[in-house]
């Protein structure tokens, strides 16, 4: 019965991920299927191509489900494919076809690639399609014809890149959403560790912490992608002021967060070896995560800065080791650091750093 139920458990949880990963990718799912269309459509009827699968494949490696890095691929693909079909179509004509002669074009191909650019997919294109020209039967146009479905593939992802582009913003949102909240329940819980002394709990919350970056660095490339989605399409640039916004808090969020475990790890050794921390650090952390709740709350009618600033300008005015009662120096540490997480915190806000720390006590 318990491993019924934990298979239950398991199938549920991987249906539920296996939707959130549908939710995050049908547009460009939809946008490769009608690619792959109208390239097979267009190198068909632009240069007598009976079968131009590659214009398919360029259309589909090109976009992909990820928005991040499309004009990267699409150099990366054009210029691998022309290195590839040049390099196949010379070595063809010198040395003929056979085994060795593959061998010997896919290490010039790679190597030349490699040359280049460090890009995968560059070196990777370049060895296939030299090693298309050797090992296939001529096909009607040679190594000409397979580089014209390539471009002709590249041209179409550009195009529905810029005419059809996914909402750059709600991807982005939802990262930012759910990161401050984790790092919130971090800080609470640590909070509750120092006011409870539980050395124990503070090692889970610090073994928490330190599994994060994956979901940061997973904010960054949302943010990248969402910056590169306004640059391909003109009809998605009106929300590149909150892009660029979101793109300064995850930087500041970041270097918080590394703030935060580095406090958190003292925190833990204080804990461990009996030291003194102060209930009033507890407090302090728990004013800090719901203020990091509010990270993304607008600002009030009539003001121009949220209020998430308003509060943590005034938790930086309360982070001095005497007016929290530091003796230790394990405290005075992780006041130090948390005195690092709210400025980083407020830089992201775009507070001038003079400002910041005009705002600590001494």
């Amino acid at each position: 019965m318990p491993r019924t139920a934990s298979l239950t458990v398991a199938a549920r949880r991987r249906a539920r991920t296996g939707w959130q990963r549908w939710q995050g990718s049908w547009w460009q799912v939809l946008q490769c299927g009608l690619g792959a269309g109208v390239a097979w459509t267009l190198a068909r009827a632009l240069w007598n191509q009976d079968y131009p699968v590659f214009a398919c494949v360029a259309v589909v490696v090109c976009l992909g489900v990820q928005n991040n890095a499309r004009l990267r691929r699409v150099a990366e693909l054009g210029v691998g494919v022309t290195v590839g079909v040049l390099l196949g179509t010379a070595i063809v004509q010198v040395i003929g076809r056979g085994a060795w002669q593959i061998c010997l074009i896919v290490v010039a191909a790679m190597l030349i690639a490699r040359f280049l650019d460090s890009g995968v997919l560059l070196v990777n294109q370049a060895a296939l399609q030299a090693t298309f020209i050797v090992a296939f039967p001529p096909q009607p146009g040679g190594g000409s014809a397979r580089w014209l479905d390539a471009m002709t593939g590249v041209a179409v992802a550009l195009a529905i890149a810029a005419l059809l582009p996914s909402d750059p913003t709600r991807d982005v949102r939802a990262r930012s959403l759910a990161f401050t909240g984790q790092l919130a329940d971090l800080l609470d819980d640590a909070a509750d560790s120092v006011r409870s002394r539980d050395a124990a709990a503070a090692a889970t919350v610090l073994e928490r912490a330190r599994t994060t970056q994956r979901e940061l660095d997973a904010w960054a490339q949302s943010v990248s992608a969402a910056l590169e989605v306004q640059r391909l399409s003109p009809l998605r640039r009106g929300a590149r002021a909150e892009v660029v916004e979101q793109q300064r808090l995850q930087a500041g969020v970041d270097r918080a967060t590394r703030n935060t475990r580095v406090a958190l790890r003292r925190v833990t050794t204080a804990l461990e070896h009996d030291e003194q921390l102060p209930v009033s650090l507890a407090g302090v952390m728990e004013s800090l995560a719901a203020t990091v709740r509010s990270l993304r709350q607008p600002p009030y009618p009539g003001e121009s800065a949220p209020p998430s600033v308003a509060a943590l300008k005034e938790l930086a005015v309360q982070l001095g080791p005497r007016t929290l009662g530091a003796e230790s120096l394990s405290a005075t540490v992780v006041v130090a650091q948390l005195r690092s997480v709210v400025v980083d915190l407020l830089q992201a806000h775009g507070v001038p750093p003079e400002e910041t720390y005009r705002l600590l006590p001494r």
